[in-house]
């Protein structure tokens, strides 16, 4: 057997799930205007950066729990609509973002 468990995987390094970045949070806290203890509570994947930018996904840890969903990295969302509260593009160095927020309409059929 030719087990070489020391040697790293040449395959892409993704983020594990970690705090949102600030410039994420406060436009979640103050232009859409959710709860700051809650949307603090919510946890981001990102991918690989292309050119400086980010994909990323925010989604709520206690919900992917509750439905048995292990969140390891961003592809581990990969067809798990329901868990993906909000997801763009993030430029850590310009300080610039796009969001989708998939939350609002997820709160308004629930509503239905």
């Amino acid at each position: 057997m030719n087990w070489k468990f020391w040697k790293k995987s040449n395959g892409p390094r993704l983020s594990k799930p970690k705090e949102m970045p600030s410039d994420l949070g406060k436009y979640l806290v103050v232009n859409l205007a959710y709860d700051p203890d809650w949307v603090w509570q919510l946890k981001v994947v990102m991918d690989l950066p292309e050119q400086g930018s980010s994909d990323f996904r925010i989604f709520d840890p206690a919900m992917a729990a509750m439905q048995g969903v292990a969140v390891k990295d961003y592809t581990s969302l990969d067809g798990q609509d329901g868990l993906i509260l909000f997801d763009g593009w993030y430029q850590k160095d310009a300080r610039q973002f796009q969001m989708n927020d998939y939350y609002q309409a997820m709160k308004s059929e629930q509503a239905v």
